[in-house]
């Protein structure tokens, strides 16, 4: 005969099981999504692993929609060649997935409008990302931008 109480902790127990299973299935969503947009470089990743009106926050601008997410990752192609993403980490919890990458490329066109470098740049991102039916609807990003600046030549001074 089973108790109430063990019905009760079978319930939680599969609960728990369906969240840590959306949960690594979130995970996945984002290191594919990593390693395409990367390491892979197909444009098309964003159709398969972004909603329509997905939304980016990043630590200079907002993106809003597929369609203007598509035109800024296609300008950054050119120059970020022999792009190389690493994953270090994917923490989940829910429908919230944060990952913290190291990302490596060749400068080798114009960025930020900045002249090629040939300067191989290496830097770390976090970036928390909301899945939602099994894509990304939302992405909030941080990145150490003066790191990124100093490795394409740019100086720090003070204001005179």
């Amino acid at each position: 005969m089973i108790s109430c109480q063990d019905k009760q902790i079978k319930a939680e127990l599969n609960e728990l099981k369906s969240q840590n299973e959306l949960e690594e299935k979130n995970k996945s969503v984002v290191q594919s999504y990593w390693d395409g947009k990367w390491n892979e470089r197909r444009p098309e990743i964003l159709d398969e692993l972004q909603t329509p009106d997905v939304v980016y926050h990043g630590p200079s601008h907002t993106i809003n929609g597929i369609e203007e997410y598509k035109k800024v990752y296609n300008s950054l192609l050119p120059a970020t060649q022999d792009s190389r993403l690493e994953i270090k980490e994917l923490i989940a919890e829910g429908n919230l997935v944060m990952s913290r990458i190291n990302l490596v490329f060749k400068h080798a066109d114009v960025l930020m409008g900045i002249p090629p470098t040939g300067n191989e740049i290496s830097f770390d991102v976090f970036t928390v990302f909301r899945i939602d039916n099994g894509k990304i609807a939302e992405e909030w990003e941080m990145n150490d931008r003066l790191e990124l600046m100093q490795q394409l030549g740019m100086e720090l001074r003070m204001k005179e």
